[in-house]
């Protein structure tokens, strides 16, 4: 089920699934991301490992960038 999410603060609809955030086709041009930049998802900070296109979608394979204390 997809749902709303912020991507670097713009809004689209995404689906996630194993470390993966898909996206449309459209979204993704409309980003301007491209991989090895960092993003941030809601309020957590990822890099964008790399793509992969299956249109109308692309896959998005993030990292996360924040560390855990304690």
């Amino acid at each position: 089920m997809s749902e709303q999410v912020r991507i670097n603060g713009v809004a689209v609809f995404a689906y996630a699934q194993d470390g993966r955030l898909r996206v449309s086709l459209d979204d993704w041009e409309r980003l301007g991301l491209a991989p090895g930049q960092q993003v941030v998802i809601g309020d957590e900070r990822q890099l964008l490992m790399g793509t992969e296109d299956q249109p109308p979608f692309v896959w998005l394979r993030l990292q996360s960038l924040s560390r855990k204390v304690g």
